[in-house]
């Protein structure tokens, strides 16, 4: 069968990876091409089997009539490749992305799956929630990351929530007193939270490891400062972030919004014992309370100050959840998602 995967970028981020890893393991069975709208060299290792044709569409917008002009383009340009092509089915990630590859496919006849990747109200747009009610029930199908989000497309008949699939690697476990945090230095990660909150708990043999980079860096940077912490460290995007997993004994999620957190299912795997914030949507839906994980309260300090005490003191506790942490690489294993994935192209593809 012939797959084409439609993403703006193959930068560093989570839709990215997940998006890499399934055109991977699909290549096996499969012709698949990955068209991406910017020009840059992916970030995670593609398959020799898997094409990546870069359509350079990514110009900025300086005004409205140029963000119609240059979404005029994408739309030629994405008429002309899927054309080229002809594949069976047309796979998108991402809002934007997917509303811009359903109405070429639809004016195709083309066969068109979408994966939403961030929670439901990420974007606050008025604009973007108004073009996905009205394009989004042409694709042929819609995939999610949870449950949570997946009842709010209540506007589209065929929906199905897959989860990410998990990436691991055998790593020797190297336990040190670090909590570590993952993901893109924005507002949304909580990083600023995370630190302050770590700078008021008894903390002397311990570290707090931030890694990741975006546009938060010299704000947090000012901030570790300001407070005079010289056990807190950025140290910047990982190409390899199981090197960390290994070596932490805690990772925290401290965002306020997620699709579906990959660092918190890769951290289990490692054997991290993790402690989140039950945003919304995955971490609920990832964590078992207390088992293989610790659900804290919303953005509330004095639950994730208390849960991190707990969780530095008890190594009994640590080690337990740690234990049935890695479980999640059954649950999530490449094979199951990349199967249930599968399983809707060949329903599109009929």
């Amino acid at each position: 069968m012939k797959i084409l995967f439609i993403i703006a970028s193959l930068g560093s981020g989570g839709a990215e990876r997940v998006l890499s890893n399934l055109a991977n393991s699909m290549s096996e069975k499969h012709d698949v091409t990955i068209a991406t709208f910017s020009s840059t060299i992916p970030f995670y290792a593609l398959d020799e089997k898997v094409k990546h044709i870069k359509l350079d569409l990514l110009q900025p917008s300086a005004s409205t009539f140029q963000s119609l002009k240059n979404n005029a383009k994408r739309l030629r340009v994405l008429m002309q490749t899927l054309k080229d092509i002809d594949a069976d089915v047309n796979i998108s990630f991402m809002t934007q992305t997917n509303i811009l590859a359903i109405l070429v496919s639809k004016f195709m006849r083309r066969k068109i799956i979408i994966a939403e990747r961030t929670v439901y109200d990420f974007h606050a747009s008025k604009v973007i929630d108004v073009l996905r009610r009205v394009i989004y029930p042409f694709s042929n199908y819609l995939v999610t990351q949870t449950i949570e989000d997946s009842q709010r497309y209540h506007f589209i008949k065929k929906i199905r929530v897959i989860y990410n699939p998990i990436r691991t690697k055998n790593i020797e476990e190297n336990r040190e007193k670090i909590i570590l945090a993952a993901g893109r230095l924005d507002k949304n990660k909580g990083f600023d939270l995370l630190i302050e909150t770590f700078a008021n708990i008894e903390s002397k043999e311990w570290k707090l490891i931030i890694a990741g980079d975006g546009v938060e860096r010299k704000s947090l940077l000012k901030l570790i400062e300001d407070l005079n912490l010289d056990n807190v460290a950025l140290i910047g995007k990982q190409k390899d972030i199981f090197e960390w997993y290994a070596k932490a004994s805690v990772f925290v999620l401290s965002s306020k919004k997620e699709g579906f957190p990959n660092v918190l299912i890769e951290a289990m795997a490692s054997g991290c014992a993790v402690i989140s914030f039950d945003c919304p949507s995955g971490p609920s839906e990832i964590i078992a309370h207390e088992k293989n994980g610790l659900l804290v309260k919303d953005q509330n300090r004095e639950a994730l100050a208390s849960t991190l005490q707990r969780v530095m003191n008890d190594d009994v506790l640590r080690e337990n959840l740690a234990y049935h942490a890695r479980e999640v690489r059954q649950k999530y294993a490449l094979e199951k998602i990349v199967w249930q994935w599968e399983e809707i192209i060949v329903k599109v593809a009929r």
